[in-house]
C-alpha cells in the first residue's frame, strides 16, 4: 500500500486549468493514474484525445463537454466518460473542480497530432 498524502501535490496551471497528479508513476501507481484539479469559471480544456478512455467525476461547477460533434451539459455529481482516440474539450462555466483517471502512460495528443507532455501526469 502506498500513501500520497495531499500536501505533497504540486499544482500545474495551464490555461485557467490547476491540476495535481494524485496518482502517477512517481508517486507509486502502476495501472492507473489520477488527478484533481481545478477550473476556473470560463475557462476550457484545449481540444485533446486520449489513446485510452478518461473519466472525470465532476465535484463543484457546471459547464459543457464535447467528444468530436455531440456536446453535452454537465454539473457536480455528473461523470463524464470520455472515449479513446476521440478529440473531446471541457468548458467549465463556473469555478469547477472534479477528479478524473485513466489508465497509466497513455498518450494524450492535441488535433494536430502534437503529444502533450502534462506535468502533473509524472
Amino acid at each position: 500500500m502506498i500513501l500520497f498524502r495531499k500536501d505533497e501535490n504540486q499544482i500545474h496551471s495551464l490555461h485557467g486549468n490547476h491540476i495535481a497528479g494524485v496518482a502517477t508513476r512517481s508517486s507509486g501507481a502502476q495501472q492507473l493514474e489520477m488527478w484533481s484539479g481545478r477550473m476556473d469559471a470560463d475557462s476550457a480544456t484545449p481540444p485533446h484525445s486520449h489513446d485510452t478512455e478518461e473519466v472525470v467525476l465532476v465535484m463543484k461547477g457546471s459547464g459543457r463537454a464535447t467528444v468530436g460533434d455531440q456536446g453535452v451539459r454537465w454539473a457536480a455529481g455528473d461523470t463524464l466518460i470520455l472515449p479513446p482516440n476521440q478529440v473531446h474539450q471541457i468548458f467549465a462555466e463556473t469555478e469547477t473542480e472534479f477528479v478524473s483517471a485513466a489508465p497509466i502512460g497513455g498518450t494524450v495528443k492535441l488535433p494536430d497530432g502534437i503529444v502533450l507532455d502534462l506535468p502533473w501526469r509524472k
